[in-house]
């Protein structure tokens, strides 16, 4: 009951605020969309759309509040709402149109509203609320998750977490990769939050979630856990310039899980690769080379769940000499998620969001690194790249390329770009008449510095005249 009070206090803060400013709104929408509180209340936000009705409102705010200062063009802004169409488009022949639509009503929502967020979110202030609040809204699953895996040791399949079953955050693969992502964010956070009280226990506070975001990816048994875990500790160590000293870390931490994890989660690992008729690995490779062969003959794709017309035959082998087939069998990996619902048009437009945003923040990091004024900006695009590199890893073998993780960063990214392009553009434009005048920075209210022999004269006449000795 409590609970439920409290959460709904929240839920009706963020709408208030909003009205004040707008961009709250988009905050709410994303504690809505991340935190999910309609599955853990019993009264009031059970029993509306909350996320339509944060998400309808935020867009409506902006309209009637704040449009102003919308981003430059940039291709992985423009590409996001191309893709939002193309998914769309592909509903016209979708091979399960009645599976299709329900897929198409979350998913179309998370491409289309990260097109938006860049409208809203457009200062540091804003950038790091988007952060706060997303980081702190994962953090209530994984916290609980990661400190039972440090008492426990965790497992697969089991719910350690704020939300029960198979689907979401407790699925163990989408868990494992979102908690990867988080942890470059929580470090930035350590490192340049302003929000919060800058003192030592807050930076240390922001470190443990990013271990204990860290443990809950290990915690959760899944392989593709570790290839992330690998990954990003790789693309951490590239980026870092204390290279050796992140290197000995890495080290340590290795030794330390290799230590601390249990024969049940060493015997889970040891199966990557392995062969066997029960082997996931094996069937995600008989449902990729499905998935080759349908979009040979359907090149723009089968639509939304177009997976449900798969059927996947498995060879006979020893302990099955017979054979058997499966039917139905889900992609497993956001490439051919992506291949298989929408064709080699919707895979195509994917790599150049990633790709696009990729080197537009290598740019913005290469431009804003030597200046310290900036330097929040060169270490969040390192974050972000981080982010995305380890969603490529993890999600070649999770179907979540709809999810809105992946496309709030690619949203953040857009932001923090547009927000450099504005505040060099305004500190680049010349400035005249009243407001020149006016300005702190203005030529006409800065007097010119004396030489050190003027400043010297100056001095000596003011000493004369105050004690009225002749001048020498």
């Amino acid at each position: 009951m409590l609970r439920s009070l409290w959460l709904s206090c929240v839920y009706l803060a963020f709408l208030g605020l909003g009205t004040a400013a707008p961009f709250v709104m988009v905050l709410g929408y994303v504690w809505v969309d991340t935190f999910r509180p309609q599955d853990v209340t019993y009264l009031f936000l059970n029993q509306i759309p909350v996320a339509l009705v944060m998400g309808a409102s935020a867009i409506l705010a902006y309209v009637a509040l704040d449009r102003r200062s919308p981003p430059p063009p940039m291709a992985s802004h423009f590409l996001i709402v191309v893709m939002a169409v193309w998914v769309t488009t592909t509903m016209l022949w979708a091979v399960a149109p009645n599976e299709a639509w329900v897929k198409w009503d979350w998913a179309f929502k998370a491409i289309i509203f990260a097109a938006f967020i860049p409208l809203v979110i457009r200062s540091r202030i804003q950038i790091e609320a988007f952060i706060q609040v997303y980081v702190l809204s994962l953090a209530a699953n994984f916290l609980t998750f990661g400190a039972k895996t440090l008492l426990s040791g965790g497992g697969y399949g089991t719910n350690l977490g704020l939300l029960q079953g198979n689907g979401g955050l407790a699925e163990g693969g989408f868990l494992s990769t979102v908690c990867l992502m988080v942890a470059p964010l929580a470090l930035f956070l350590a490192k340049h939050a302003t929000l919060v009280p800058r003192r030592r226990i807050v930076s240390l506070g922001y470190m443990g979630m990013a271990l204990l975001a860290t443990l809950t990816a290990v915690g959760t048994y899944q392989r593709s856990a570790l290839i992330g875990l690998l990954v990003l500790g790789a693309f951490m160590i590239v980026k870092t310039r204390h290279k050796f000293l992140f290197g000995l870390v890495g080290i340590g931490g290795l030794l330390a899980l290799t230590y601390l994890t249990s024969d049940a989660w060493n015997a889970r690992i040891s199966t990557i690769g392995g062969d066997g008729l029960d082997s996931t690995t094996n069937m995600r490779i008989l449902v990729w080379k499905w998935t080759l062969g349908f979009v040979a003959t359907h090149p723009l794709g089968g639509g939304f769940m177009a997976f449900l017309i798969n059927h996947i035959q498995i060879p006979p082998s020893a302990g099955n000499p017979l054979g058997s087939s499966e039917f139905g069998r889900a992609f497993h990996s956001i490439y051919f998620e992506i291949l298989g619902e929408h064709g080699w048009p919707g895979i195509a437009l994917f790599f150049l969001i990633v790709v696009s945003t990729l080197l537009a923040l290598s740019r913005l990091k290469r431009q804003t690194k030597h200046d310290p004024e900036y330097q929040w900006c060169a270490d969040l695009a390192d974050a972000l790249q981080s982010s995305i590199v380890v969603f490529l890893a993890s999600g070649a073998f999770v179907g979540i390329a709809y999810q809105p993780m992946f496309w709030y960063t690619i949203a953040l990214s857009v932001s923090l770009r547009a927000y450099v392009w504005r505040v060099q553009a305004q500190q680049s434009q010349p400035k005249t008449g009243w407001r020149g005048a006016s300005s702190p920075m203005s030529p006409a209210l800065v007097p010119p510095v004396p030489r050190l022999e003027e400043q010297e004269s100056w001095r000596t006449r003011t000493n004369r005249l105050a004690t009225g000795r002749p001048r020498r």
